[in-house]
């Protein structure tokens, strides 16, 4: 399973992390993501700017703004602090997937 390295933006959180293409999936230095797409997610689309923040998505559908690193984990979102554009299309994993994968206590 040979990973092809990609390119991060100098002004990127990641661009000193090790970033690799691994079978059609992103994975952040050697490690594969716990959280990744799955048909019980949740499609959302963002509705405008503003509500672009990751955090508080992750407080909507899950209470916490915490969890926003799951939403951008699943989403393959490289740089979380920019935004997402309105219009995107998120997958939010479920709170009994997170539960299960011992994620988040229900």
């Amino acid at each position: 399973m040979a990973g092809q390295r990609i390119e991060l933006p100098q002004y990127s959180m990641f661009a000193k992390t090790s970033v690799y293409e691994v079978d059609s999936q992103i994975v952040f230095g050697l490690m594969r993501d716990a959280v990744v797409p799955d048909p019980t997610d949740t499609l959302y689309t963002v509705p405008q700017q503003g509500a672009d923040r990751l955090d508080l998505v992750s407080a909507e559908f899950y209470g916490v703004p915490d969890l926003w690193w799951v939403i951008a984990r699943c989403n393959l979102v490289l740089d979380p602090l920019s935004g997402v554009p309105t219009g995107t299309q998120l997958r939010i994993p479920t709170k009994e997937r997170l539960a299960s994968e011992g994620i988040l206590n229900v």
